[in-house]
């Protein structure tokens, strides 16, 4: 991670040589719009596309490895095949039937789903405990099968290349320009990082036929949206940002999807498959999972790798597939903690010093809290300023962990001791209250007589500490604490 210690400022003076250069790049971007708007079979809509269907299943498909790195798949191969069947028998069934469809669950608690170009589309484990039966989850696959049919990622990212184009030529003619380009790129990028609301409201559409194709009742769809909303109120975590954050949610969206629903006319739908569908979640993790790690009193303790370090006072931690990192309050100094992929602390030395913007002289071989270490100093040269820091190399039990703490030189002396300190607290997990913590799972329960969902949630507890809240618990359910359940009807509870 690149820390930015000094903010760029420029004074832009546009010259005739910069408007002139602005009249040839829309001439020649006008040709280009010319040849890359093309009709899509799914909408039937022309849309600008520089982006041919192969190049996008090459990027989905190399992207789809980052994503199975970096966020984890849900380790259960069951419900991995159920949601991925559904998924392809909806694809298949679209306007792109040859496209390589992939669907997967990824093992995250936040409540979303997303779409890769090609054909690569995700659903969180959060957002599979917040449905309530197997017509929802067409909806939301219908959904995002509908950012892939109508090239959405292809369009966004066809202006963004015009944009950088624009950008490119610019800085040729007006070297002034070069000075922020970073800035202009990643604001570009930002720009572009979300679908549109026509974006959200076309998939919808589409979400709406393809899921009535399969012959599931499309009011289900309505009830997800609803569902969301309530989320997005109520709050959230994990690795990956919540629905809304993706997924723009304009106020009268669920009013335009019971007017695309209108627009189908009368149809015969199956059975919303609930009873199936909380079968297949019944157990499935809910929320973080400790077992990857989690804080208390301002330590991290790993379980699963039996480790614990102390980030310094007040830092955020953010606990990721493959690293963990803590942040400081004004975003200034870091602290990150991952696997080397070396198999020795000398090997793994050297790789990072290595590089060409790394300078020191290497790491002093000690021990820390009794195991075999390697610790040093450095610098780094960023485009935003030089950095400094510490990096040690911890061996313990046959893996190299690699910790690295940093700061801008500006700001280093004040963060120095800090970072040393949390450096040096990596130990060897040994407390067996923090080793033998389970996440809290899904529990389908048949109710045995009608009451209300907060009665049914009193008694299940039975007076033990309930892990979440009867609202939380109405939110999974897609109820309210008040509502009536019928003697023998399935709900979710969490144990």
């Amino acid at each position: 991670m690149n820390l930015q210690t000094k903010p760029m400022q420029s004074k832009l003076r546009l010259g005739a040589g910069f408007r002139i250069a602005m009249v040839i790049l829309l001439a020649t971007l006008a040709g280009v719009i010319a040849v890359g708007c093309a009709s899509n079979p799914a909408t039937g809509r022309r849309r600008l596309n520089l982006i041919s269907m192969e190049q996008e299943i090459g990027m989905g498909r190399e992207a789809d490895g980052q994503i199975q790195a970096t966020m984890g798949l849900y380790d259960n191969e069951a419900l991995q095949s159920y949601v991925s069947d559904l998924g392809v028998a909806m694809g298949t069934n679209s306007e792109w039937p040859d496209l390589p469809w992939t669907f997967r669950v990824v093992d995250d608690e936040a409540v979303n789903a997303f779409a890769l170009p090609g054909g690569y589309i995700y659903v969180t484990r959060g957002i599979l405990a917040h449905f309530n039966n197997e017509a929802q989850l067409a909806g939301v696959l219908g959904h995002e099968i509908g950012h892939v049919t109508a090239r959405h990622a292809a369009t966004r990212i066809s202006r963004m290349q015009i944009t950088q184009l624009g950008v490119g030529l610019a800085m040729v003619l007006e070297p002034e320009l070069q000075q922020i380009a970073p800035l202009a790129g990643i604001g570009m990028q930002l720009l572009f990082l979300s679908y549109s609301r026509s974006d959200e409201n076309e998939s919808d559409e589409l979400g709406v036929r393809y899921m009535a194709d399969q012959g599931y009742n499309p009011d289900s769809l309505i009830d997800v949206m609803e569902t969301l909303r309530r989320v997005s109120a109520a709050g959230g975590g994990g690795r990956l940002p919540e629905w809304q954050s993706t997924h723009p949610h304009p106020e009268n969206r669920q009013e335009n999807i019971r007017k695309h629903i209108g627009d189908l006319g009368p149809r015969d739908y199956r059975s919303d498959g609930r009873n199936d569908y909380l079968s297949r979640i019944d157990g499935i993790v809910y929320g973080a999972d400790p077992r990857e790690g989690f804080s208390r009193d301002g330590v991290f303790y790993h379980p699963t790798l039996r480790f614990h370090i102390r980030f310094p006072f007040d830092w955020t931690v953010l606990n990721q597939k493959q690293a963990v990192i803590g942040l400081s309050q004004q975003r200034d100094a870091s602290v990150q903690l991952s696997l080397s992929a070396e198999s020795t602390i000398d090997a793994a030395a050297q790789r990072v010093y290595g590089l060409d913007q790394i300078s020191g002289s290497g790491v002093t071989r000690t021990r820390i809290n009794g195991l075999p270490a390697g610790i040093g100093s450095f610098t780094a040269q960023t485009e935003q300023g030089e950095l400094e820091g510490v990096i040690a190399f911890i061996e313990y039990e046959a893996r190299i962990y690699q910790l690295i703490g940093y700061s801008g030189s500006e700001n280093w002396n004040q963060y120095r001791r800090m970072v040393d300190d949390s450096l040096r607290s990596f130990a060897a997990l040994t407390d067996r209250s923090a080793i033998d913590v389970e996440p809290m799972r899904l529990d389908v329960i048949r109710v045995d007589r009608t009451a209300s969902l907060r009665e049914i949630y009193e008694s299940y507890y039975d007076g033990s500490t309930p892990p979440i809240s009867v609202e939380r618990i109405a939110l999974i359910n897609q109820l309210e604490p008040e509502s009536r359940i019928l003697s023998d009807t399935r709900v979710k509870m969490v144990r």
